[in-house]
């Protein structure tokens, strides 16, 4: 069983294997709060064992963003009768229409979510949404702020904020390249500069995945990440034929760096048809 670590006055934060997945932990006085799940029954049912160590109030669940390892955790939570699931309204909306598409990226690991079939295998969607404007919750004697910054690691990432924590899923992950399969480079940049100027009001700031970070390192993560959308840019203007040649001079592995060029490439087509 993977050990809680203190993050600020009642908050906590769970590292389980497989993804590493950061779990946040906010406990109230009334109320705690789980934020993100894990990839399936298996890890859901170990962050639900750990939370119950380590509080027994009644639980709702934030999920960051519709990736499978922050989603798929759901149903333990919801069987163990929990019924307040709060996400933004795009992450809703993609586990509701797309989130059984996912299922494959955890054969290996969660070979009932995988199949869809056994206990706690069905996809439970968040029911509690967040739209662009900031939304309170209390716990008693904590208030959490949940708010949306824009589009970035994906369409619907949301973030959370207590008084002494800021948990921001995989917007931040630290110790990996930038995941970019359903990303929004250029606006992910300014979102990451937008945290960046947030920080002053955070003892902590606590990533998707690894160690928290730093203002630092946010800052340097969206500066990287403006400089390989420039970089990008002239070599696709360069070789307008043949994209990949940018994938030399980007800042990013192979794959990421494919799946970079290829989310610019969609998002500037996108742009032009809207207009």
């Amino acid at each position: 069983m993977s050990r809680w670590r203190e993050v600020g006055k009642d908050n906590y934060v769970l590292v389980t294997e497989g993804s590493l997945l950061n779990t946040g932990l906010v406990v109230g006085s009334e109320r705690a709060m789980v934020i993100d799940t894990g990839g399936g029954p298996r890890q859901g049912r170990e962050i639900l064992e750990a939370v119950r160590q380590k509080t027994n109030l009644p639980l709702v669940i934030v999920n960051t963003h519709a990736h499978y390892d922050h989603f798929f955790g759901n149903a333990v939570f919801a069987a163990a009768d929990v019924t307040e699931f709060w996400a933004h309204q795009n992450c809703a909306k993609e586990i509701t229409q797309r989130g059984d598409l996912q299922r494959r990226y955890v054969a290996t690991l969660e070979p009932e979510m995988s199949a869809g079939e056994g206990k706690d295998v069905e996809l439970v969607a968040p029911n509690v949404i967040v739209k662009d404007q900031p939304v309170l919750v209390d716990l008693g004697d904590l208030t959490v702020t949940l708010f949306y910054l824009g589009r970035g690691h994906t369409d619907g990432d949301l973030l959370v904020g207590t008084p002494t924590t800021l948990y921001v899923g995989d917007l931040v992950e630290q110790g990996n390249h930038p995941s970019f399969e359903d990303s929004y480079p250029e606006e992910w940049a300014d979102v990451l500069r937008h945290i960046s100027a947030l920080r002053h009001r955070y003892e902590f700031l606590i990533p998707g995945h690894g160690e928290p970070c730093s203002d630092k390192f946010v800052k340097t993560m969206a500066n990287t990440m403006t400089t390989a959308v420039r970089q990008a840019r002239q070599s696709i203007r360069d070789t307008p034929n043949d994209a990949t040649k940018a994938i030399p001079v980007l800042p990013y592995g192979p794959e990421q760096s494919r799946w970079f060029i290829k989310r610019l490439q969609e998002n500037w087509r996108g742009s032009l048809n809207a207009r």
